[in-house]
């Protein structure tokens, strides 16, 4: 079923009654992030500029292993924890229960891998998901596991959708917080208590909202939870955050394992093969450490924002980009009718895919950065954008 379009007949044009950063509260968050000295940065959704104070922190340990070595290894372990504290903050989570992964799709995979399906076994995805949400499920095929892709309707994967497709042979619930191609956002505490009744685990890619949307995994009740940090965290490339419930540890085999999966893992010369007893038995072997301490200061920085501002921010940036579209004959192809469906991405059509692309060709020639994606152009500002920003890009469109 295609994805309806929003028109001024179906919409109000009024923004929505979200609350943004003060002007010099904001002033002091983008002077954090130089890509807006020469550009409109609007792409979130895809890879987030580095903040000048990452950059700088990453900077200076290379600086120190440069110099110095190894001499602050102490330091190195206790900043790990730190990071793993900020982490465990951001999803609503107990340190024992964060472990650092490489991406998403390592974390999807932890999870696909180490559960132990077995042929019969199904696995409950859908039809928006991105593809690192995907291939680890399919890749259990061999083994004879079933994956039920649910057709989804209007860009939306309903919990009504999900339940529908429960049976009894149903093991594990794989969505995503947003989706990637539409802004979808999932009502994850009504999945949450869907798979609690039908004792299912249930397994969130968060890398379209963490950083931005709050996260409670407890409340949630999402076992499981992967999150690269390139997009909403503003963290670099090649580091990310796994979340397994304590509860879950037990059912969740580690799929690689190394010399850091052990307890005592610095007593080099002892072989006890006894896996540790929290997340971090995911983690097998020597620490990114350079990306981790980007995680850290991206961390503090979003943390120190306050996710429920950021998100006020951003939403009325969204609607005020949705009022001038549909003031200039565009057609929003995101779920936005329902607040609670609403996210950082809109997704917008002139209503030809060889026209869209032309758009965004002649945006990026003025330095506005946003992308083709899903049916139309993706736009996905940040707690770091202005109205200016958005204003901008209106004028620019034709």
């Amino acid at each position: 079923m295609p994805i309806p379009l929003v028109t001024r007949s179906n919409r109000e044009t009024d923004s929505v009654n979200n609350k943004m950063f003060d002007p010099e509260e904001l002033l002091l968050i983008r002077g954090n992030f130089p890509i807006l000295k020469s550009r409109i940065f609007l792409n979130c959704a895809a890879m987030a500029p580095l903040p000048a104070s990452t950059r700088d922190t990453m900077t200076a340990l290379s600086q120190e292993q440069s110099e110095q070595g190894y001499l602050n290894f102490e330091t190195w372990r206790k900043t790990i924890e730190e990071t793993r504290s900020l982490a465990a903050r951001i999803v609503g989570a107990h340190e024992n229960e964060i472990a650092f992964i490489r991406n998403t799709s390592d974390g999807v995979s932890l999870v696909a891998e180490g559960l132990g399906l077995t042929a019969g076994d199904e696995v409950l995805i859908n039809d928006l998901e991105f593809p690192s949400n995907v291939y680890p499920w399919l890749n259990l095929i061999r083994l004879g596991v079933n994956v039920v892709t649910i057709k989804t309707e209007g860009g939306r994967i309903t919990p009504e959708m999900i339940e529908r497709a429960i049976t009894s042979r149903t093991k594990v619930i794989a969505l995503s917080s947003v989706q990637y191609a539409t802004g979808y956002r999932a009502d994850l505490e009504a999945v949450g208590r869907i798979a609690k009744k039908h004792d299912v685990y249930f397994f969130v890619d968060a890398i379209q909202s963490l950083g931005l949307i709050p996260m409670d995994t407890k409340r949630f009740g999402i076992d499981f939870l992967a999150c690269g940090g390139h997009k909403w965290l503003c963290a670099p490339e090649g580091i990310g955050i796994f979340y397994c419930n304590r509860k879950r540890l037990d059912d969740l085999q580690p799929v690689r394992v190394g010399w850091h999966s052990v307890i005592n893992e610095y007593d080099f010369g002892d072989i006890d093969f006894t896996i540790k007893k929290n997340a971090q038995k995911f983690e097998e072997g020597s620490a990114n450490l350079i990306g981790i301490y980007g995680l850290k200061e991206s961390l503090s920085m979003l943390l120190s924002a306050n996710p429920h501002n950021s998100l006020d921010h951003v939403l009325a940036l969204n609607g005020r980009l949705c009022d001038g579209l549909l003031k200039k004959g565009y057609k929003i192809v995101s779920p936005i009718e329902n607040d609670a469906e609403r996210s950082g991405i809109i997704i917008f059509t002139s209503g030809e895919r060889k026209k869209d692309a032309k758009i965004v060709k002649r945006l990026d020639e003025r330095k506005i950065m946003v992308m083709q994606r899903g049916a139309g152009i993706r736009v996905a500002p940040h707690f770091f954008n202005s109205p200016e920003d958005i204003d901008a890009l209106l004028t620019a469109l034709p």
